[in-house]
């Protein structure tokens, strides 16, 4: 038996469940590759062997020079030179944990060297 007026019966909410939802949109996702510039990605290639980080699946090193970049520890116009490769070793070595810097810098600071005719540049932007 139906009365006319009530409708059908309805569960009762939890007092989390929210009545009315706002939808959100859906933003593409940023990349981070997108960040890096290509300095960045010649140095990757030269010390990984990666020509294409997004194509050919981030290395460690290439996952962190575009997280810095992102993030803007790694300003633009900056260069990731020896400098900057030397700081960023040294604050993963403070963790304690994981170093992934630590097997690349070496080849790194080789090829900045080569590449740089022996002269370190100035960082203007610390």
């Amino acid at each position: 038996m139906t009365v006319s007026g009530l409708g059908t019966a309805r569960t009762p909410l939890s007092p989390f469940t929210p009545v009315h939802r706002a939808s959100r949109p859906e933003a593409p996702a940023d990349r981070t590759e997108d960040h890096l510039t290509g300095r960045d990605r010649e140095l990757i290639f030269q010390v990984t062997g990666v020509r294409d980080p997004a194509k050919q699946g981030a290395t460690a090193f290439a996952a962190i020079l575009a997280t810095e970049r992102a993030a803007g520890r790694l300003a633009p116009g900056q260069e990731a030179g020896a400098l900057y490769l030397k700081d960023l070793n040294r604050r993963y070595e403070r963790t304690g944990g994981p170093n992934p810097v630590a097997a690349v810098l070496p080849k790194a600071l080789a090829y900045l060297s080569e590449n740089q005719g022996g002269a370190s540049r100035i960082d203007v932007s610390a």
